[in-house]
Parts: C-alpha cells; sequence; structure tokens
C-alpha cells in the first residue's frame, strides 16, 4: 500500500467537493502523455459514477489526446483546447470544481492557463512532479517520489471509495499511465507502492499485454523510417562527457510527416549506450523549441530542465524554450558541459 498518508481533511473536501459540483472540469498538461491521459480518463470514469449532482463532466487536453492513446475508452469524450477553445474557456469558467492531474502549474497548460487562473470553481491538484505552485489551487495531493500521477490517483481513490469507483475500464486507464511514466517499470519504481498499485489494476481483467501492444506496436511507415533517419543522421554523442542528443528541424519533422506524438521515448534512445548517461531531444515548433531530458546513475535533469524554464523528474524532465532551435541547443549544450566540443563522428 501508499506508504505516506492523505491529509484526511484534503479527503473530506474533496469528497464534498465532489458530491455537489454540477459542473466538473478535469484537465491536464500539454502535449499529453500516457500519464497524463490516463490519469485524466480514470478520473473521469470514477467521477462518473461518484460525482452526486455532476451535470456535465469536460475533460479538456490543451492540444487533445494523441493518436496513440486513443483506443483509450472515454478518450473521444475529450475537448481539444486548440480546435475547441471557446468550448473549453466556457467549461473552465462555468466549472464549480476544477481538477488538474499531472501539472504542477498552470503554465503546463499553455494557452488556457489564464483562463485557469482567473476561474472561480475550486481547484484541486493531483500531481507527482517537483515543486507545485500551490498558491494557485485550493487543495494539493502531490508526491515527486511516486511513480506517476496515476499511481497516486490509484491510493487517492482507495482512500476515497475504497473499491467502489474501480472497474475494468478505469483500471485500463490508469495502468496505462503507471506502466508508460515508469517506462515500461525500468525507472521511477523503486517504491514498492508502484508495484502493488499495477497488481490492483491487473485484477480487473485489463489485459496487460495488449496494453502494452497498443502503447509501443503502432509505428505508421514513416515513423519506422523517421527513427532511421534520427539514429543514422541527427544523433550527436559526446563520449568524454557521456552525453548524447538528438536535434529536429522543422524541415526534418516535414520531410517525414511526424510530430511531437511520434517522437514520445525516441529520447531514450540515447540512454540504450552503455556509457551514455544523459540524452536530450530537441524539437523546433513554431518560435519555440520542445527539450526533453533523460538521465541515468546520478544526474538530476530536473535540475537541468528548470534552468530553461521547465522542470519535471530526476530522470526525466523537459522544457519549452521560447527562441529559435540554435539558441535552444546552444544553452542545452552550455547546460551538459559540450558546448566546446564537437560530437564523436558516426
Amino acid at each position: 500500500m501508499y506508504a505516506k498518508a492523505f491529509d484526511i481533511q484534503h479527503l473530506k473536501t474533496i469528497d464534498s467537493w465532489v458530491g455537489t459540483a454540477e459542473n466538473i472540469v478535469l484537465i491536464s498538461h500539454m502535449n499529453a502523455d500516457g500519464d497524463a491521459c490516463g490519469s485524466l480518463l480514470g478520473l473521469m470514469h470514477m467521477l462518473d459514477k461518484a460525482a452526486g449532482k455532476a451535470k456535465r463532466i469536460s475533460p479538456i487536453l490543451p492540444n487533445g489526446c494523441p493518436k496513440n492513446f486513443e483506443w483509450m475508452p472515454g478518450s473521444d469524450r475529450i475537448l481539444s483546447g486548440e480546435k475547441e477553445r471557446e468550448v473549453c474557456e466556457k467549461a473552465i469558467g462555468e466549472a464549480d470544481l476544477i481538477v488538474c492531474a499531472d501539472l504542477n502549474n498552470a503554465g503546463r497548460i499553455d494557452f488556457l492557463q489564464d483562463t485557469l487562473r482567473q476561474a472561480q470553481g475550486k481547484k484541486v491538484l493531483i500531481d507527482h512532479h517537483h515543486n507545485p505552485a500551490t498558491e494557485e489551487f485550493d487543495v494539493v495531493v502531490s508526491d515527486p517520489e511516486i511513480s506517476s500521477t496515476c499511481e497516486l490517483v490509484v491510493w487517492l481513490s482507495q482512500a476515497l471509495w475504497g473499491d467502489s469507483m474501480m472497474d475494468t475500464t478505469v483500471a485500463r486507464c490508469l495502468y496505462t499511465g503507471l506502466r508508460t511514466d515508469t517506462g515500461g517499470f525500468a525507472f521511477s519504481c523503486s517504491q514498492p507502492s508502484c508495484f502493488e498499485a499495477a497488481a490492483l489494476l491487473v485484477q480487473y481483467d485489463i489485459e496487460p499485454a495488449n496494453i502494452h501492444n497498443r502503447i509501443m506496436n503502432t509505428f505508421s511507415y514513416n515513423r519506422m523510417q523517421f527513427y532511421g533517419f534520427a539514429i543514422n543522421e541527427r544523433l550527436q554523442i559526446f563520449p568524454e562527457q557521456k552525453v548524447a542528443m538528438f536535434r529536429f528541424s522543422l524541415e526534418d519533422q516535414q520531410r517525414f510527416g511526424v510530430g511531437g506524438e511520434d517522437m514520445e521515448g525516441l529520447v531514450n534512445y540515447t540512454l540504450m549506450m552503455k556509457d551514455i548517461e544523459v540524452g536530450a531531444l530537441l524539437r523546433e515548433e513554431k518560435e519555440r523549441t520542445k527539450v526533453s531530458l533523460r538521465a541515468k546513475k546520478d544526474v538530476d535533469v530536473n535540475k537541468i530542465a528548470q534552468q530553461l524554464g521547465g522542470g519535471g523528474h530526476t530522470k526525466a524532465a523537459g522544457a519549452t524554450c521560447l527562441c529559435a532551435i540554435d539558441q535552444a541547443e546552444a544553452e542545452v549544450k552550455a547546460l551538459l558541459g559540450v558546448d566546446c566540443v564537437e560530437p564523436m563522428k558516426l
């Protein structure tokens, strides 16, 4: 079981708000991953049963549900902030209760952040990232030592409702986030509670192998070709500094017809080399650059990401640099100590 105790007053408050709210909004971060989608949808399905007076439960993702998670039950109910901005802003503004999952501050929802900050509804944060912006929420349930927000939702739901809200649909959603945020139980899973949560979810006939296939074995031909190009043409290795990194321009992405969701997990390939301890991936977007960082052993990439205006976890973090990719690359290389070093010739 979860080793830490939840604040009893927080539990009572959340239960009361869920029981009295008529309009509930669930929201997670820009460029949603498995933990964001899993926690959002898992909470949605539980609140469908738990919310006493709710007339409307609106799950929102700023740029929608990624294609590789559209198989998840209930994903068709997710509102896209980019495609349905007015609808999303109206829902947030009218909500009695807003539950933010898998984000530590309002900035993580990008262009919807001002709407969230101005909303009058009660705000609850459920998250596992470092340094939550506690002043932006009425109740904060946060633990950066836990594997994933989905695991935190498992234990929080147990504390609130026991087993009464858990079923196969909920368990599939929560297992997806638990599995993806630990890299298939390869990192961020040093606490026994991670595996205990997985064991609890597996009891609900969730078909873990099927979930694995839906997450991992769905590459398009273009994406497979892009990965070959990435490793052959865009991988920079700095063996003395034990650093490796990818850099992708808009032209690279347009050439293969790929986007951010197609690169999910690609940065992890840098750590497959036994002597590499830090990996980075830079992806150019219009007027900004996305940075993903990964590490093994003793390097804390969360601290590096914070210097770029982002954050995350000790071994997995990221940032959005509001600058061209050349400047972002220079900043990242300086922080990684390879700014004056030529990469190894492959």
